[in-house]
């Protein structure tokens, strides 16, 4: 593990961050969080992670990366589960309470107020969700939080024009620990997906709202001109897959042209194995997979979900289309199939950008200087105190919501 762990006798003068979450399961949103936590940790402050689930992959990733864990849980007992989580972080006396997905707020974010901690709640997906998540409730959540971290410019930009205050969200983009994923990239893997074929491959749990359908008629229509292309979906079914596999065979996608992978752990094995990655969702905040895709030196096309279109690059690291050109995306398919030089050349380019603009390095910097603008904002004092000691050793000047408004650099 990177950097120095906390000792005991260092853990009561250190910066105390608590962050809550109810998933841990293996998904791009839990990947960000326990990337926050260890880099947090790693970073000298005291980070510890408040579990309101039971079980899922990242809690042995955690544990093995000394982040300290603390589970509460109790099945179908919410108000058990908040009143521990207040009791908890109450003897705690966290600074900060980080709330890393927006609708744990109702448990992480009372807790957080009532124990006076800075408050700030998890924004991953692209506004319109957050508002329209709990009905009515959802208003109240954002209200709770004393600032909101969203992880796209497209979910600040929503929110904003939906009355929130510009001043109360920062973007934070996601990143991704090149090291790791190099690590698991070599790792060997029994995935198996066709041979002697050009793979695209799309990536995500299989909801409604990814938009599979889209990837499946793409490729339909890419193979009538280049045969050699196959498909293959990776992620966990959430109940569209019996219409995916519907789809497929009314548009004559065989086996041979089209695996279903199920819930995949060896996402870097499968994108070195691949040509292309495609991504046809309706809505994203920040998609995680795009930042693999990139590392393993990738081409996506991609709809402009989220932020999708500020980190592809078009036609330098990939290609955008519009959300209902099935058409324009196979032709993107094509073009890539036939060219390994384009591939080589959008990869390298890709892979470029992520190591200056998307590494897990800069994480606990970057954190840091949110956390100073809303302590800041909230005119903490102590906190402050805490955090310019933080902002001094790193080096680095406190973020303005302006600046970030602008997107990452084209």
């Amino acid at each position: 593990m990177k950097g120095k762990l906390l000792t005991e006798s260092t853990r009561s003068r250190a910066l105390r961050v608590a962050l809550v979450t109810s998933s841990l399961r293996l998904a791009g949103a839990e990947k960000q969080t326990v990337y926050m936590a260890r880099a947090l940790l790693e970073a000298g402050i005291d980070a510890r992670l408040f579990y309101l689930g039971d079980g899922g992959h990242y809690e042995t990733v955690l544990q093995q990366a000394g982040v300290p864990l603390i589970q509460i849980y109790a099945p179908n007992r919410p108000w058990l589960i908040l009143a521990r989580l207040i009791g908890a972080l109450c003897l705690l006396r966290p600074h900060i309470v980080l709330v890393s997905q927006f609708g744990d707020l109702v448990h992480g974010g009372t807790a957080g107020r009532l124990c006076n901690a800075l408050t700030l709640g998890g924004v991953r997906s692209d506004g319109w969700y957050e508002l329209n998540a709990r009905g009515r409730l959802s208003q109240w959540m954002l209200r709770l939080a004393h600032g909101l971290v969203a992880n796209s410019c497209r979910g600040r930009l929503t929110l904003v024009s939906q009355g929130i205050r510009s001043e109360k969200i920062e973007v934070l983009p996601n990143v991704i620990d090149l090291q790791d994923f190099d690590a698991r990239s070599a790792l060997h893997s029994d995935i198996s997906v066709p041979s002697g074929r050009i793979i695209a491959s799309a990536v995500g749990s299989l909801h409604l709202c990814k938009r599979f359908d889209r990837f499946l008629e793409a490729l339909a229509l890419a193979r009538r001109s280049e045969p050699a292309l196959a498909g293959v979906i990776a992620g966990a079914d959430c109940g569209a897959k019996a219409a995916l596999q519907e789809k497929a065979n009314a548009l004559g996608l065989a086996p041979e042209h089209l695996t279903f992978m199920g819930e995949c752990d060896r996402v870097p094995a499968l994108l070195m194995r691949s040509a292309l990655l495609v991504l046809s969702s309706d809505y994203e905040g920040f998609p995680n997979v795009i930042l693999e895709a990139m590392a393993a030196r990738l081409p996506v096309v991609t709809t402009p979900a989220g932020d999708a279109s500020l980190v592809v690059q078009h036609g330098k690291t990939g290609y955008v289309v519009e959300r209902e050109d099935t058409q324009g995306m196979a032709a993107f398919m094509v073009r890539l199939a036939r060219s390994p030089s384009t591939r080589l050349n959008f990869g390298e380019t890709g892979r470029k950008r992520v190591e200056k603009e998307y590494n897990y390095e800069s994480l606990a910097s970057r954190l840091v200087a949110i956390f100073h603008s809303f302590a800041a904002q909230q005119r903490r004092a102590s906190l402050l105190e805490l955090l310019e000691r933080g902002l001094a050793t790193r080096k680095i000047e406190p973020l303005s919501g302006a600046l970030l408004l602008e997107g990452p650099a084209a």
